[in-house]
C-alpha cells in the first residue's frame, strides 16, 4: 500500500493503508470534498454488495434447504410405507390374501395426521384408500372410492410374501407437518431468522467497513488532487511524495514526475528564451554598431563595413532558416522524398561535403561504409542528418582529435555511428541533448560554438523514418551518436 514519509501525520493511525504528508497550502484531508461524495458512495457500494451477498446466500441455502427438506420428506414417507407394507406382508397369510381381515390391519394416518396411504393388489387395482377409509369387499367388488392426486413426493413399497410380491402400498403426505416434529419446525423458523439476522449484521458491518475504507482511501486521492490544484496555481515545487507499489501511489509518482518534467520544460523554455534573444542580439549589435560608426563618420562605408553588415545579416537569415525548418518537421509540414535508397549514398556524400571543414579544424576523418543496407527514406535529409552529427563533432572536438563514421546492421536496422575524441558530454546533459537551442556550457563558451538546433532537426529526421538517434560516451573520452534506420522489407 501506499505510504509517503512525513514528520507530521496526516490523521491516520498506523494501521492505515496510505500516509499522506501535510503541507501548507493544501487543504487538510479530513476536509475534503471526497468525504462527502466519494467515501458515501463507496460505503454504499459496500453495503449494496453485502446485500446482494446476502440475498444470494438466502437463495442458495433456500434452494439447499428445499432439496435437503424433500430429501428429509421422502425418507420419513419411504418409512411409513415400508412398515405399512411389513405390516400388510404379515397379515395376507395369516387371512388368506386382501381381506377384510387383512386390511383393517394396516395402520391408519387419513387426512387428520396428513399421511395418505393406498394398497393395490398384484394387477394394481386399488383395494385400500386411507384417504376415504374405504375398502374392497372379499368378493372383490369395491365401494365408493376417492383417489387423491398428490402434490409432494410420493413413495410405494412392495408387499413381498414368501419372495412374490401380492401388492403394493402407495404413501404420500399432504402437507410438510405430516412428516416434521415440532423440532423440526423450530429448527426451520430459528434458521430463516439466523439468515435474516446474519444478512442484517453483513450489511451493517459493511457499511462500516466501507466508509472506513473510503475514507483512507480518500485521503491519497485528496493529496493528489491538492497537488495538482497546486500545480495549476503556479506551485511548480507541489509533490505529492508518495510511495508504494500500488495503483494510487503509482497515480501519484507519476503526478510528480510529470510535475518534475514539468518545472524542466519552464527551465528549458526560459533557457530558450534567453538563447534565443543571446543568438538574436549579438547579430543585431554588431550591425547596429557599424551602421550607426558609419553614420558618424567613425567608419569609413566601404567594402569592409558592408561586408561585416552583410555576415551578420546572413547569420540571422541562418537562425531564422533553421528555427523554421525545425518548426517543419516538429509539426510535419516539411515534406520528405521517400524512396529504396543505399544507407551508403547519403553518409558517403555527408562524408564527403564535410572532409574540408574537418580539416580545416585540424581532425583526421575516416570512415567504414559498407553497401548493400537498403531504407526507406530521403537521401537529401539524411545527408544533412549525418551532415549535422559530423559538424557537431568538429564544433567539439579538440585541434588534433579523430572522427569516425560507420555504418553496422543491428536487430533490422542499419545504424550509423559517429565516433569523436571531442570533449564529451555530461551525464546530466544528456537527457536535453536534442533540445532545440540547448547546448553545454562548455559548449557554449566556444567560439565556434553553433545555433543549438543541429541534434535537434537530426532527431526530427531519424522520427521521420521510423528511427531514432542516441548518444553514449566513448571508453576512451568524447561522443558516439548513433542513427538507427529500419530496413526496407
Amino acid at each position: 500500500m501506499s505510504e509517503v514519509p512525513s514528520g507530521r501525520d496526516a490523521g491516520s493511525d498506523q494501521d492505515a493503508p496510505f500516509e499522506v504528508e501535510e503541507s501548507e497550502g493544501a487543504a487538510p484531508s479530513g476536509h475534503s470534498q471526497g468525504y462527502g461524495t466519494f467515501a458515501r458512495r463507496l460505503a454504499i457500494a459496500f453495503a449494496a454488495v453485502a446485500a446482494l451477498t446476502a440475498a444470494l446466500a438466502a437463495v442458495l441455502i433456500s434452494v439447499a434447504w428445499n432439496v435437503e427438506f424433500d430429501r428429509y420428506l421422502r425418507d420419513n414417507l419411504q418409512r411409513v410405507s415400508d412398515g405399512v407394507a411389513q405390516v400388510a406382508a404379515q397379515a395376507y397369510p395369516l387371512y388368506g390374501g386382501w381381506t377384510i381381515q387383512t386390511l383393517s390391519t394396516i395402520p391408519r394416518f387419513g387426512p387428520m395426521r396428513g399421511i395418505a396411504v393406498q394398497i393395490l393388489d398384484d394387477a394394481g387395482n386399488l383395494i385400500y384408500d386411507d384417504t376415504t377409509a374405504t375398502t374392497s369387499d372379499p368378493s372383490g367388488q369395491p365401494g365408493e372410492q376417492t383417489v387423491l392426486e398428490p402434490e409432494g413426493p410420493v413413495v410405494s413399497s412392495a408387499v413381498m410374501v414368501a419372495g412374490e410380491q401380492v401388492g403394493s402400498v402407495r404413501v404420500w403426505a399432504f402437507g410438510p407437518g405430516a412428516v416434521l416434529t415440532e423440532r423440526d419446525a423450530q429448527f426451520r423458523q430459528a434458521s430463516v431468522r439466523a439468515l435474516g439476522v446474519a444478512a442484517l449484521v453483513a450489511i451493517a458491518l459493511a457499511s462500516v467497513a466501507g466508509l472506513g475504507y473510503a475514507t483512507r482511501l480518500v485521503r491519497p486521492i485528496d493529496r493528489i488532487t491538492a497537488t495538482a490544484r497546486d500545480l495549476r496555481e503556479g506551485d511548480r515545487t507541489a509533490r505529492t511524495n508518495m510511495t508504494g507499489e500500488d495503483e494510487i501511489a503509482v497515480l501519484g509518482r507519476t503526478i510528480d514526475e510529470m510535475a518534475a518534467a514539468i518545472e524542466a520544460d519552464r527551465e528549458l523554455e526560459q533557457r530558450l528564451t534567453a538563447d534565443v534573444a543571446h543568438e538574436l542580439r549579438t547579430p543585431l549589435q554588431a550591425i547596429q554598431a557599424t551602421v550607426e560608426a558609419m553614420q558618424d563618420g567613425v567608419l569609413p562605408a566601404d567594402e569592409e563595413r558592408l561586408g561585416t553588415v552583410r555576415d551578420e545579416t546572413v547569420r540571422l537569415s541562418r537562425l531564422a532558416d533553421a528555427i523554421l525548418e525545425l518548426t517543419r518537421l516538429e509539426r510535419g509540414s516539411l515534406p520528405f522524398d521517400m524512396r529504396r535508397i543505399d544507407i551508403a549514398d547519403p553518409v558517403s556524400a555527408a562524408v564527403e561535403t564535410h572532409e574540408a571543414l574537418l580539416e580545416a579544424a585540424q581532425l583526421s576523418l575516416t570512415a567504414s561504409i559498407p553497401r548493400g543496407m537498403v531504407v526507406i527514406g530521403d537521401a537529401d535529409r539524411l545527408q544533412q542528418a549525418v551532415g549535422n552529427l559530423l559538424s557537431n563533432a568538429a564544433r567539439y572536438t579538440p585541434e588534433g582529435g579523430s572522427v569516425h563514421v560507420s555504418i553496422e546492421y543491428r536487430d533490422g536496422c542499419a545504424v550509423i555511428n559517429v565516433d569523436d575524441t571531442g570533449i564529451g558530454i555530461k551525464p546530466e546533459d544528456m537527457p536535453h541533448l536534442f533540445s532545440r537551442f540547448w547546448r553545454a556550457d562548455d559548449a557554449r563558451a566556444r567560439s565556434t560554438g553553433g545555433l543549438g538546433i543541429g541534434l535537434a532537426v537530426t532527431k526530427e529526421i531519424a522520427e521521420r523514418h521510423r528511427g531514432r538517434i542516441m548518444a553514449e560516451p566513448r571508453p576512451g573520452g568524447g561522443t558516439r551518436f548513433s542513427l538507427r534506420i529500419p530496413l526496407a522489407q
